[in-house]
C-alpha cells in the first residue's frame, strides 16, 4: 500500500511468561514444582535453580484466560485499529500451554484464548466507533510445515513463497484472503483451517501441532468525511513445540517433522540473538520461512508481544530454562513502529508541490554558491554580507506534517442490533467484490506511479544537497587559501618596507 507514516518511535518487544500447573503425567511421575514466585506483589519475575528472570509480566499457574488476555494482549486491539501493525506469538516446548493460551476453547467465555478474545474485541470496538468510519477486514490462515508454507484455507496451495512488497516488507504471496464482517465468520474460518493442520501423537502431547500456524487479520479503515485511510496487520502465531527429540518418542515422519521444527526454531533463536547483540550488521532472517514471515515483528514495524509458555516440572527443567533464556534475550529487542496511513490524492499533490518548491530553493542556493566561487577564483574579494552563510544548515527533505493523532482509547458502547452496518464488504456479491478489488488495484498502481515520481524527485534533491556540500567545502578551502595569500603578501610588503 502506498502511504506515509507518522514519525517512527522505538517500542521494545513485550515478553510475558506463563506457567501452567503440573499435569497428571508429571504428578504421577513424581516431578517436583521447581519454579519460585516472589512472595510480594511483584508479578514480573520468577526464579528457577537460584536464577532470577525478569519479564514484563509473569502469570502463575492459576492465572485465568481473561487475566492473561487483559494484561498481555488486549491493548493491541486499539493499536491495530489506529493503524499500527501487531504480532503476538506463543513460544515454548510441546504441552506447555501455547495453543491453550492462543486459542483455548472457542465459544467458551472462560476457556477461550487470546485469538477469539481479540476477534470479539476488534468487532466490539468497530461497532462502537463513529459511523463515518468504514472498515474492510480480511483474514488469512496458513501453516509452516517442514519449512513449507501451506494455505490452510486452500489445501491445494502447499508451497507458497515469501515475497517483499515495494517497501521491502515480506508477505506470503498467494495466500487465500477471506473478507469477514462478524466474529462468527472469523471463527468459521479458524475451524476450517484447524481441520487442515498437521498434528501427531507424541509422548509429550496427544495432539501435538507439527507446524507453526499463522492467523493474519488485516484491518483497513477509511474516514468517509476526510478520506483518511489507515491499515493495520495483526499476526497471531502459535509456534510448534520446542523440545528434545529424545523426549517425544518421535520416529519416522514425526522425527523428520521434529527436526524441521527444531531447525526453524533454532533460526528464530539466531535472529533473536543477533538482534539482542545490537552490534550485528547481518540479521539471518532468510534462514527459514518462519523468520522471514516474522521479520517485521522482530526489529521492524510492529508492536510485538511474545508469550513464553513453560512447564514448572523438574522433568522439564532444561527446556524451561531454555525458554526463559529465549524470552530474556527477546526482551532487549526494540522495534520501530509507525502508523500505516494511505495518502489521499490531494495529499499526494500537496506533497509533490512541496518537493518541487524545495528543489527550486536548493537550486537557487546552489547557483549563489557557484557564483561566489567564481568570484573567489577570479581573485575578487567577496564582502561578508555578500557571502553565502556556510553555517546555515542545509534544509533537509522534511516529511509531510504527520496526521492528527488517531484516537487510541475507544470507549466501548452497546453492540448495535445490526452489527455489520459499518462493514460494507460482507454485503457485496462475489462479482461486486471482484470489481472492487480490480478498481482498488488500479488506483493503487496509480499511487505507486506517483510515489515513484516523488521518490525520483527526492533523490534529485539529495544529489543537489551533495553538490552544495561539495561547493561549500570548495568555497571554504578557497577562502582559506585567499586569506593565506593575503597574509603572505602582507608579510612580503612588511619585509620590503623594513629593508628600505
Amino acid at each position: 500500500m502506498s502511504g506515509e507514516r507518522e514519525i517512527a518511535a522505538e517500542d521494545s518487544i513485550k515478553v510475558v511468561c506463563r506457567f501452567r500447573p503440573l499435569n497428571d503425567s508429571e504428578e504421577k511421575a513424581g516431578s517436583k514444582f521447581i519454579v519460585k514466585f516472589p512472595s510480594g506483589g511483584d508479578e514480573n519475575c520468577i526464579s528457577i535453580g537460584g536464577k532470577v528472570y525478569l519479564f514484563d509480566k509473569v502469570f502463575k499457574p492459576n492465572a485465568t484466560q481473561e487475566k492473561v488476555y487483559n494484561e498481555a494482549a488486549k491493548s493491541i486491539v486499539s493499536d491495530v485499529l489506529c493503524g499500527y501493525n501487531g504480532t503476538i506469538f506463543a513460544y515454548g516446548q510441546t504441552s506447555s500451554g501455547k495453543t491453550h493460551t492462543m486459542e483455548g476453547v472457542i465459544g467458551d467465555q472462560g476457556k477461550q484464548g487470546i485469538i477469539p478474545r481479540i476477534v470479539n474485541d476488534i468487532f466490539n470496538h468497530i461497532y462502537a466507533m463513529e459511523e463515518n468510519l468504514e472498515f474492510h477486514i480480511k483474514v488469512s490462515y496458513f501453516e509452516i510445515y517442514m519449512d513449507k508454507i501451506r494455505d490452510l484455507l486452500d489445501v491445494s496451495k502447499v508451497n507458497l513463497s515469501v515475497h517483499e512488497d515495494k517497501n521491502r516488507v515480506p508477505f506470503v504471496k498467494g495466500a487465500t484472503e477471506r473478507f469477514v464482517s462478524s466474529p462468527d465468520e472469523v471463527f468459521e474460518v479458524i475451524e476450517e483451517g484447524k481441520a487442515n493442520r498437521h498434528i501427531a501423537v507424541t509422548n509429550m502431547n496427544e495432539h501435538s501441532s507439527r507446524s507453526h500456524s499463522v492467523f493474519l487479520i488485516n484491518v483497513k479503515q477509511e474516514n468517509l468525511e476526510n478520506e483518511k485511510k489507515l491499515s493495520g496487520k495483526l499476526y497471531l502465531v502459535d509456534l510448534a513445540g520446542s523440545e528434545k527429540v529424545s523426549k517425544t518418542g518421535a520416529e519416522g515422519t514425526v522425527l523428520d517433522e521434529a527436526k524441521n521444527i527444531n531447525k526453524s526454531l533454532s533460526a528464530l533463536g539466531n535472529v533473536i540473538s543477533a538482534l539482542a547483540d545490537g552490534n550485528k550488521t547481518h540479521i539471518p532472517y532468510r534462514d527459514s520461512k518462519l523468520t522471514r514471515i516474522l521479520q517485521e515483528s522482530l526489529g521492524g514495524n510492529a508492536r510485538t508481544t511474545i508469550i513464553i509458555c513453560c512447564s514448572p516440572a523438574s522433568f522439564n527443567e532444561s527446556e524451561t530454562k531454555s525458554t526463559l533464556d529465549f524470552g530474556r534475550r527477546a526482551k532487549t529487542i526494540k522495534n520501530v513502529v509507525t502508523v500505516n496511513e494511505e495518502l489521499t490524492a490531494e495529499e499526494w499533490k500537496r506533497r509533490y508541490e512541496k518537493e518541487k518548491e524545495k528543489v527550486a530553493r536548493l537550486k537557487g542556493k546552489l547557483e549563489k554558491l557557484e557564483l561566489e566561487l567564481s568570484r573567489w577564483r577570479q581573485g575578487e574579494t567577496v564582502n561578508p554580507e555578500e557571502q553565502v552563510n556556510l553555517q546555515e544548515a542545509i534544509e533537509a527533505v522534511t516529511p509531510v506534517a504527520p496526521p492528527p493523532e488517531v484516537k487510541k482509547d475507544v470507549v466501548l458502547g452497546p453492540m448495535p442490533a445490526t452489527p455489520g452496518a459499518g462493514i460494507m464488504v460482507g454485503s457485496l456479491s462475489n462479482e461486486e467484490r471482484q470489481k472492487l478489488e480490480e478498481e482498488r488495484e488500479r488506483l493503487y498502481q496509480q499511487l505507486d506511479d506517483k510515489d515513484e515520481e516523488i521518490n525520483q524527485t527526492s533523490q534529485y534533491v539529495e544529489k543537489l544537497k551533495e553538490q552544495m556540500m561539495e561547493q561549500e567545502e570548495l568555497i571554504a578551502s578557497t577562502r582559506r587559501d585567499f586569506e593565506l595569500l593575503q597574509q603572505e603578501m602582507s608579510r612580503i610588503t612588511q619585509e620590503n618596507e623594513s629593508s628600505k
